[in-house]
């Protein structure tokens, strides 16, 4: 029976062995299963970091904040330390410390809860990669043995510079090199003990030990640090002594992001790497970018645009329609030999629309230079090219009757004068009266070479003439109309902008680097043509605000009830968009001011001095194939000795006036009856009298003059008649002009008809003297017997 009783315990034991030590090898089993696989542990996600083109980070994409450095990078400091306050035993251990554990389970028994861990270095490196921060036995079995495994697979070594780059340590930092510059504002090796025994005592609590937070509870958990550092000797008693009085010496910048004065600018750089990478790669794949972006061009863009801003030159009106204040402004700058993106200012916010690349706006006037180049592309036009602004009549759809268009600012029309002068005071009329002879067509073709992308269907037909005037049905970007302007600064070479220069992966290989895509758009010489005129507008047009003490060109451009605002302009280095206008496109007519492209000119000329100051002074550079000639503006040809102006004009050579102008001649002057227009005599009244100038020969009435004249709108009431002037410089020819809507008469030939020298007196007035009776009784009488 004994024998029996003691067969049946044995039994009983191994079974239960059995099924015990079933349930331990399927609980492993079971935990092996659940566990991640390490063997291809690459480590955990790194910050991609953006530089400006001078290193000057500039800010971070991430899902956490990490910057990856090798051990050897790590001072010796800061490794003891970590070691001497989070695993003593670490280079001893096979990734769990067992007595740790014992100490650890009889605090745990005591205080009936997991009030204490025993986790190594390896075993915190294995929670942070693989697991979660959660309290319960079956992740610290999970733990263990993620942590045996790592022992197996890599060295100490290894492991350290794993966990010294994944660990959390307050804030936003993880790793210890992004926590060495967001709390010290340097990078880990340039640590010393104090600092280095502080980061090392973060990772216990980093919240509760942050030096931004709680310096006192930092300094007396760095102080413990130290002491323990000491005890291990691993340093002396008077090192730690002395770390000990060592005061804080806080980065607090550190705290913030780095600089958001870029913030569109950096929207611009993340769309483009995710598109190319992908949204993984960028928040987590330790990227290095390096940008084209000039920190201190794009901190005096933020800066001029801010104190236009802060003293009311630009106006500030909340808009039910945005959430940001109206109207909004941006600027963009290019690098003219390249397409360099150097300054981006997307708006006046930190919102999500880049309006330097994004918004595509109407450019007004700063299109016409896109004319005059294409005019001068197509060969029959020059400098000297002579258009008469004088109004033409336009019918208008679904009326029944004819208008004036297009209309000049002003209603000032200014006659016969060449492509510099028109383009220098942005005549409307000179730019349509291009544009329909050298046809719409070939006027977007050449700007589409110019690197204007957003033209729809609609802008291609013949009659669209608004074109000209920079009416499209969508617009251009800032960003696309500065590259454009480019072109004429680069001796007719096309650069696509771009903003990155180079990236380097996690492992320092290079990635990607920039690539040149230039295109020849226009000849050299036609490119100088286009400058030499766009310095005039500067000089003595529109943008006289933009002038500079060098070489430099540009356009205005203001847009109908002053929707948009621009100046485009550049000097030999730089080319830069100046864009002011509302999101809604509503008018930019306030009760304080109206803005227009003179506020445009002067945050130009404002941002381009202060940038160009410590560059160095360079000239326009002139094609061999330039010549000049003196002209006479009121035909092109070459000026006479009586011209009363001659303008001095740039040609590509074979184009020059070789005839001279035979229009001027001596003047003499005459005294004319206003209201006969004939020769007064002296029985005109003298109050109606002037005198008037008339070439010698042919007769041709020269100015100075003035006519006014009203075009007659049948649909208006006559107070809303407009009214144009017609004014008439010194020596320059005098046109007839339709008395009713202020169109030049034309010869059949289709050239001007001029006023002329009366040949006859004015008779309207009689003479009351009695030799002056008697006359008139004789013509009377000798009258009425002719009858």
């Amino acid at each position: 029976m004994k024998k029996k009783s003691k067969k049946i315990i044995l039994v009983t034991i191994i079974v239960i062995f059995a099924l015990g030590t079933g349930a331990i090898l399927g609980a492993v089993t079971w935990i092996i299963r659940d566990t991640p696989d390490i063997s291809e542990y690459k480590g955990s996600s790194e910050a991609t970091m953006i530089y400006s083109s001078n290193g000057e980070l500039l800010s971070k994409l991430f899902k956490e904040n990490r910057v990856y450095v090798p051990l050897e990078r790590i001072p010796d400091d800061l490794k003891n330390a970590i070691i001497a306050i989070e695993d003593t035993n670490f280079y001893v251990h096979h990734g769990i410390d067992y007595w740790g554990i014992v100490r650890a389970m009889v605090a745990n028994i005591q205080q009936r809860r997991l009030a204490q861990g025993a986790s190594t270095i390896t075993q915190q490196l294995a929670r942070n990669s693989f697991l979660t921060l959660e309290k319960s036995f079956y992740r610290k079995l999970q733990e263990a043995y993620l942590a045996i495994q790592f022992e197996r697979m890599y060295t100490k070594s290894e492991i350290l510079e794993m966990y010294l780059n994944e660990i959390f340590l307050g804030h936003s930092a993880y790793g210890v090199e992004t926590a060495s510059i967001q709390y010290f504002g340097k990078s880990v090796d340039q640590l010393d003990l104090a600092e280095a025994a502080l980061i090392a005592g973060l990772p216990q609590s980093p919240n509760n030990y942050s030096p931004f937070n709680n310096p006192q509870r930092a300094v007396a958990r760095r102080n413990v640090v130290l002491d323990r550092m000491a005890e291990l000797d691993y340093i002396t008693a008077e090192e730690a002594a002395e770390a000990k009085n060592e005061e804080l010496d806080l980065d607090f910048e550190g705290r913030e992001s780095p600089s958001q004065s870029s913030h569109y600018f950096l929207l611009y750089i993340r769309d483009q790497l995710i598109n190319q990478f992908g949204a993984s790669m960028v928040y987590s794949g330790g990227l290095e970018v390096h940008t084209t972006i000039d920190p201190d061009m794009q901190k005096v863009a933020e800066e001029k645009i801010q104190a236009k801003i802060d003293n009311g030159y630009l106006p500030s009106f909340s808009s039910g329609q945005s959430e940001h204040l109206q109207p909004q402004v941006s600027l963009v700058s290019l690098d003219v030999n390249s397409g360099a993106i150097r300054a981006m200012i997307g708006g006046r916010g930190t919102d999500q629309f880049n309006r330097a690349h994004q918004a595509v706006r109407q450019p007004g006037s700063a299109f016409k230079p896109f004319v005059y180049a294409a005019a001068l592309a197509e060969g029959d036009y020059t400098t000297a090219s002579v258009i008469n602004d004088l109004p033409m009549l336009a019918s208008e759809t679904g009326r029944d009757h004819l208008s004036i268009w297009p209309r000049n600012y002003g209603d000032q029309y200014r006659g016969l004068i060449n492509l510099d002068t028109a383009l220098t005071h942005s005549v409307n009329v000179a730019a349509v009266k291009l544009i329909q002879d050298i046809g719409v067509k070939n006027t977007r073709a050449l700007t589409e070479e110019l690197g204007i992308t957003t033209f729809t269907n609609n802008d291609g037909l013949d009659d669209h003439y608004s074109m000209a005037l920079g009416g499209l049905n969508r617009g251009i970007s800032p960003l696309e109309m500065t590259a454009a302007y480019s072109v004429f600064a680069n001796q007719g070479v096309y650069n696509r902008p771009y903003s990155i220069e180079k990236i380097y992966d996690r492992h320092d290989n290079l990635i990607y680097e920039a690539q040149p895509h230039k295109r020849l758009v226009m000849s050299e010489a036609d490119s100088y043509l286009m400058t030499s005129m766009l310095e005039n507008v500067i000089k003595n047009g529109t943008g006289r605000r933009a002038q500079m003490d060098r070489d430099v060109a540009g356009k205005t451009g203001t847009t109908n009830e002053y929707t948009d605002a621009w100046f485009v302009g550049y000097t030999p280095q730089i080319a830069t968009a100046v864009w002011i206008g509302e999101d809604s496109r509503r008018s930019m007519e306030y009760d304080t001011k109206t803005v227009s492209s003179g506020e445009a000119a002067q945050i130009w000329g404002e941002y381009m001095r202060e940038i160009s100051a410590d560059m160095p002074v360079i000239d326009f550079q002139i094609p061999e194939n330039i010549v000049e000639a003196a002209v006479d503006p009121y035909t092109g040809l070459k000026a006479n000795e009586y011209a009363p102006r001659i303008d001095v004009l740039p040609f590509k050579e074979g184009t020059e006036p070789q005839e001279t102008s035979d229009l001027h001649g001596p003047v003499e002057t005459l005294r004319i009856d206003r209201e006969s227009g004939l020769i007064a005599t002296s029985n005109c009244p003298e109050d109606q009298v002037e005198e008037r100038h008339y070439i010698e020969g042919s007769g041709i009435r020269v100015g100075p003059a003035q006519k006014t004249f009203v075009e007659v709108n049948p649909n208006k009431d006559y107070e809303d008649l407009v009214r144009g002037t017609y004014r008439i410089e010194t020596g320059e020819p005098v046109q007839q002009i339709d008395d009713e809507y202020g169109i030049p008469r034309l010869n059949r030939n289709g050239t001007p008809r001029f006023e002329t020298r009366p040949s006859r007196s004015c008779d309207l007035h009689e003479d009351d003297s009695a030799s002056g009776t008697l006359r008139r009784i004789f013509d009377a009488f000798r009258g009425d017997n002719e009858d």
